[in-house]
């Protein structure tokens, strides 16, 4: 690539580095123990529901993949309802991180959610 491509905007494909690889590191092993954790958690089945109730009374943050369920949109907004729910009597909250992800807090944590700004004319 020359440097008159670099004003033109005709970039070259850069390799993107796998981030998996460089965040991994050595594992799970934690020394010594936390207060909480951040755990992602596959939603298979509304038993899943229990168990994301249980690591937020646990004071978890969870990273719920909902990606397992979206073949099936009625069972998943029903679901999502019900966390959704139980987010609100517990005092802690839920917000969408991408199509196929939802973040979920425990009493007392709050996530701070930004709304689009409006399109200018």
């Amino acid at each position: 690539m020359g440097l008159f491509d670099k004003f033109v905007g005709k970039d070259e494909p850069q390799d993107v580095p796998n981030l998996e690889e460089i965040i991994e590191g050595e594992g799970d092993v934690i020394n010594p123990p936390a207060d909480f954790y951040v755990k992602k958690i596959d939603l298979r089945n509304e038993g899943d529901v229990d168990l994301v109730a249980k690591e937020l009374t646990s004071k978890n943050v969870i990273i719920l993949n909902v990606l397992p369920l979206s073949k099936q949109p009625n069972r998943l907004k029903q679901i999502i309802n019900r966390l959704k729910s139980y987010a609100n009597k517990t005092d802690g909250d839920i917000a969408l991180l991408s199509t196929e992800m939802v973040l979920l807090t425990p009493s007392h944590v709050k996530i701070v959610k930004s709304k689009p700004s409006p399109k200018k004319r």
